[in-house]
């Protein structure tokens, strides 16, 4: 890689054109010239975060995308906001991951956040660094209201990091949807059972998916509408239904 650097630099020496600041960074120069304050915040899995001086959709943090891009091409790499395709190395991995961080987010806290994630690959497709952008989007159930949202956050990882960040994030998504299908599983079984006690010693006050019973004159039960399948599906207040057809809510 530093024969290539040294390539792109003599080039551009030649040509007669002005290196930019980033062609002479290291990956720790870099990360120091990013706008932004440093924090800690053990989520994102690296020591190196910063809150960034600038709010989402600025040309302030447009600045600091272009200029992780042009830090990568004068290093030998190429940038992107999407791993290789149908690749499965690790910035597949670490894209992955944060959509698992997202989807734990949003499914286990009602928090939005939204991802971007932009690769340095060198020319064998082989991650040389990210830098991820985590922006606030609210809460399920807070109004929507971005002015008020800090700005985003901009996590820095070397590919050892990104593997660590990867590993973590999908390993945990695959815990939640186990789990996830272990309680789903749980319901359905319960409502079965539930289903089968119904069918066979229905009582005047039980409780169906439908509505509620009211009179029971077997094989068929007398069942009064929840107002809300009256209105929606233009049900009648009651219906005489066979009670085999009965399911519990």
């Amino acid at each position: 890689m530093k024969t290539t650097i040294l390539a792109a630099l003599a080039a551009a020496i030649l040509a007669g054109c002005a290196l930019p600041r980033e062609a002479m960074m290291d990956w720790p120069g870099f990360i120091a010239s990013v706008p932004g304050t440093l924090i800690s915040d053990a989520s994102f899995k690296t020591p190196t975060l910063k809150q960034s001086h600038h709010r989402n959709n600025t040309p302030g943090l447009e600045l600091s995308k272009t200029s992780f891009d042009t830090w990568c091409e004068y290093h030998g790499g190429r940038s992107s906001n999407m791993p290789p395709w149908n690749s499965t190395n690790v910035a597949k991995s670490f894209y992955d991951g944060a959509a698992a961080w997202s989807n734990q987010e949003w499914a286990l806290h009602g928090r939005r956040h939204d991802f971007t994630s932009l690769f340095c690959l060198d020319s064998d497709q082989q991650l040389m660094a990210v830098m991820l952008l985590r922006s606030d989007g609210g809460t399920r159930q807070a109004p929507y209201a971005p002015d008020e949202w800090p700005a985003p956050v901009i996590a820095f990882y070397t590919p050892y990091q990104a593997t660590q960040f990867a590993d973590y994030y999908n390993l945990q998504e695959k815990k939640r949807i186990e789990a996830a299908r272990r309680e789903a599983q749980q319901r359905a079984d319960l409502q079965a059972a539930e289903t089968r006690r119904l069918r066979s010693t229905p009582k005047i006050g039980n409780m169906t998916r439908d509505g509620l019973i009211i009179d029971l004159r077997p094989p068929l039960a007398l069942i009064q509408y929840h107002p809300a399948l009256q209105q929606s599906l233009g049900k009648p207040q009651q219906e005489w239904l066979p009670i085999q057809s009965l399911s519990a809510p």
